[in-house]
């Protein structure tokens, strides 16, 4: 994930000046802005119902997502006699094919995309309002994953999965689960041996996604107002600075420099039963069922100032293409596959996260230990910020952590200077 999550953030960078476009003179306008084409469905309407003869295609990632998708499809088929094509697509590129597809009239009717690409999406006139949930959502939904498919207070996206990370720890060498970063630190006065590269903890400190948590937990941010407004930039505020500080001092248990801490490094020497701990996802997982040991997963330890670490989250969600001939068969059909029943069968597929707040006690969550460890992050997390402008604040902020992590620089002077670096990059992609 951290690695689709930087793909998706490049992206995002890349498509900010073309996506303006996508939508000029002489193409067909989007189903939700035609007169009388409006798609019944929000909280005061009446329930949905399919147009006569619809039919509708969607785009989702290769894997268990998209047999999901189609085992959807075939019940979705038998219970609303609407045909449903799932057509393999990566979500990270549904949005940029859109630009081309969507307004030719070829494009997806429902597409999946990750959260941090809704800025863009909408922006460029790709996307329709979610008002088939009505307040049910709210309702039913974590507030997290909500605030992650909502732009400039409209809610776009019907979420699938709730991705952040948490504590991967070696119960052969760590009997319980840390509960502080300070019991991490004190296990390594005894652990430790670079030598034999044996650590205490690992993660990818020169990447703002996992770097986050102990910047954040210290009150810092990115961007001000939940993620959505530019113009306040947090990088270098005096509680960004401070977390910051804190990440700098845990170089003591991991001497190591930030471009040799690597999600290839960070995996094998955990898989070899080197690292004792590791900040990582629920992907993980899967390099893990070959170890010779076993493992648990726990929400992020404290913080010394006793706050819990406050986790990047990434919203997986299905969108309506705004240009869809079947607004009201779309989000109905977003609106099913997401429904409680069948997001439990996600989980059963996929093992991803349901984002939903009614599932969190449900015993499929609970029986399985990892998924809830996860589950109780996510209660911390916050969702990277889906503006456009988060494109810009990658490159800037990865420097500045290794900087601030490699030559011990001062992070309130490196943090200034990637917010400089990050609102030139801002000014010249408007």
């Amino acid at each position: 994930m951290s690695k689709r999550c930087f793909i998706s953030a490049v992206l995002v960078l890349c498509l900010s000046s073309s996506l303006l476009t996508a939508c000029g003179e002489g193409r067909p306008s989007p189903a939700g802005q035609e007169p009388g084409n409006e798609a019944e469905g929000s909280a005061n309407a009446e329930p949905l119902k399919p147009e006569q003869g619809a039919q509708l295609l969607v785009w989702e990632s290769k894997g268990p997502e998209l047999d999901y998708l189609k085992a959807v499809a075939e019940s979705f088929e038998k219970d609303y006699g609407v045909k449903v094509k799932v057509e393999p697509v990566p979500a990270i590129d549904t949005v940029k094919k859109l630009t081309t597809d969507g307004p030719a009239g070829i494009g997806a009717d429902v597409f999946s995309a990750p959260h941090d690409q809704l800025g863009n999406a909408v922006t460029a006139g790709l996307v329709l309002e979610n008002d088939a949930s009505g307040d049910s959502m709210k309702n039913e939904v974590m507030s997290s994953a909500l605030a992650g498919v909502t732009y400039k207070d409209v809610l776009y996206g019907f979420p699938t999965a709730i991705d952040t990370y948490a504590l991967f720890y070696n119960k052969s060498l760590m009997d319980k689960a840390p509960k502080t970063y300070d019991d991490i630190v004190k296990f390594a006065e005894t652990y430790n041996d670079p030598k034999t590269k044996k650590f205490a903890l690992m993660w990818d400190v020169g990447q703002l996604y996992q770097s986050y948590s102990f910047l954040a937990g210290y009150g810092g941010y990115v961007f001000g107002n939940q993620g959505t407004n530019p113009n306040d930039i947090g990088l270098n505020s005096a509680k960004t600075v401070e977390g910051a500080k804190y990440l700098q001092s845990l170089k003591t248990i991991l001497p190591l420099n930030a471009g040799d801490i690597n999600d290839n490094i960070i995996t094998g020497f955990f898989q070899e039963g080197k690292t004792a701990a590791v900040i990582n996802g629920s992907w993980l997982m899967a390099s893990l069922s070959k170890v010779n040991f076993d493992y648990g997963v726990a929400p992020l330890p404290l913080l010394p100032n006793g706050e819990h670490p406050v986790s990047f989250s990434g919203i997986r969600a299905l969108y309506v293409n705004s240009y869809t001939k079947y607004p009201a068969a779309a989000k109905l059909f977003a609106s099913y596959a997401t429904s409680k029943d069948n997001l439990i069968k996600r989980f059963k597929m996929t093992t991803q996260l349901p984002p939903r707040k009614d599932l969190m006690d449900d015993p499929i969550i609970t029986q399985d230990p990892k998924a809830a460890a996860f589950l109780e992050q996510a209660k911390y997390s916050t969702p990277m910020p889906s503006i456009p402008e988060m494109g810009n604040v990658w490159v800037p902020a990865g420097a500045a952590l290794a900087a601030i992590w490699n030559d011990g620089q001062d992070p309130a002077a490196v943090l200034t200077t990637a917010v400089e670096q990050i609102k030139t990059a801002m000014k010249t992609t408007k």
